[in-house]
């Protein structure tokens, strides 16, 4: 809903880190105190609708685009304000709002992507004809659609693991992967024609042999002893390939392997195949710095408040200090009802798991150490330190990303659903 400024949805820019085009000068509306159209209970006036309009052109106009009829552009506007307004009413119903440090720290960030301090976008907005509260308003309503498209429309989209399964196999997917994958593979051939029963006894071999590699038999060895595919003498090693590169029977299986993971069998028209990734390399590794934790947290309640609350935790640790063990006081004690029956086991965590406090006093902890009180959102916390890993997160990182891609894909074209929804169920009467 932004008036005054040359671009069809500012706050897109900002939240996608586009560069925001140039304010654009804007001649004061004419005011005509006249109802266009009536959205549930909302009057909609005339003045807003030429504005609007006004601001429709001046866009059209940037992009050098002959504008359609002005009575095709009337309606084209009218039908997004009233789309608009709709939303503005569930953000509404939702008890939906933007606190004013999020709206400033966005304004703030438009200013920046002008170039401008703060200061220079506010004289810049006063200079095209609107006061800077206005403009506020205007930042803060697009913001509340956003808030209430992710609201209603981010539930309504799920992504399965298959579906990820699916994207990484897929040939856009393999385009884009930087990676090579060192290959096994053993073959267990069927005749030209074979009977039913030749294809039963190849399956059967097959499914044997991939029982006794589960079992840790060498897959190369097997290769050598069973596989009748040209490479069975040098252990079924396919060498280097990229994903695209490897035989379209492997190429949907490979790439969601771990490094000596088995798949197979699974069947071709020369019989029974089973593979083995040995390792890979290129694309993007990312390595994790990954904490074993465990906490006891205590939290203010009705009957005891915060300073009795870190007196209660502080004599906790004197205890734990003096031999007890911290786990079954968590099991005893703790209010971390999701931790407290494994002792207050966090498992291994990730940076950015935790809140900040925690992390940052779970990060300067030496193994088995106790940490003092530390406070949190959630309360007091007494937290140890198990063990410390890296861990190879490149693969989980990676469907987290396809997961994402794959969200934003339906989302927008799922918003454009919800849109005719809520338009299609909003009473609306339109007086001219």
């Amino acid at each position: 809903m932004f008036k005054k400024m040359g671009i069809t949805n500012l706050l897109a820019g900002v939240l996608l880190g586009f560069p925001l085009l140039s304010l654009t000068a804007q001649a004061e509306p004419r005011l005509i105190d006249k109802i266009v159209a009536v959205v549930g209970e909302e009057a909609l006036m005339a003045s807003e609708l030429e504005q609007r309009i006004q601001q429709a052109n001046e866009q059209i106009a940037e992009r050098g685009i002959r504008p359609p009829p002005a009575n095709i552009l009337r309606q084209q506007v009218l039908d997004r304000l009233i789309v608009d307004t709709i939303q503005l009413q569930f953000a509404k119903q939702g008890g939906l709002r933007v606190d004013e440090q999020t709206l400033n720290e966005t304004l703030a960030k438009i200013a920046q992507q002008n170039n401008m301090t703060l200061r220079q976008f506010s004289q810049a907005i006063e200079a095209d004809g609107i006061t800077f509260l206005e403009f506020r308003e205007q930042i803060r309503q697009e913001m509340l659609i956003s808030q209430v498209r992710q609201r209603r429309v981010g539930e309504r989209i799920q992504v399965s693991e298959q579906e990820v399964d699916n994207y990484l196999t897929s040939p856009e997917a393999l385009r884009q992967d930087g990676r090579e994958f060192r290959v096994a593979h053993i073959l267990i051939s069927v005749p030209d024609n074979p009977s039913p029963e030749q294809v039963k006894q190849a399956q059967q071999r097959a499914e044997g042999l991939k029982q006794k590699l589960d079992e840790g038999a060498d897959f190369q060895e097997q290769a050598i002893a069973s596989s009748a595919a040209d490479e069975a003498f040098s252990g079924g090693d396919l060498g280097w390939r990229s994903a695209l590169a490897l035989p379209s029977l492997f190429a949907d299986r490979v790439p969601n392997l771990a490094a000596g993971g088995v798949a197979g069998p699974f069947r071709s028209a020369s019989g029974f195949h089973l593979i083995k990734l040995l390792e890979t390399r290129g694309g993007e590794q990312l390595l994790v710095d990954q904490t074993k934790t465990r906490h006891l947290l205590l939290m203010p309640n009705a009957v005891r408040d915060e300073q009795a609350t870190l007196a209660e935790i502080s004599q906790l640790r004197q205890r734990i200090l003096k031999g007890e063990s911290l786990a079954q006081l968590a099991r005893e004690l703790s209010d971390d009802r999701g931790s407290k029956q494994s002792g207050g086991s966090l498992g291994w965590v990730s940076p950015g798991q935790m809140v900040p406090e925690f992390e940052s006093a779970m990060n300067n902890l030496a193994l088995d150490e106790v940490s003092p009180p530390i406070e949190s959102q959630f309360g007091w916390h007494l937290i140890t330190v198990e063990a410390r890993r890296q861990s190879d997160m490149t693969d989980v990182m990676r469907r987290q990303q396809v997961r994402r891609l794959l969200t934003e894909r339906r989302f927008e074209e799922e918003v454009q659903n919800w849109l005719r929804e809520i338009r299609d169920s909003t009473w609306v009467e339109i007086r001219s």
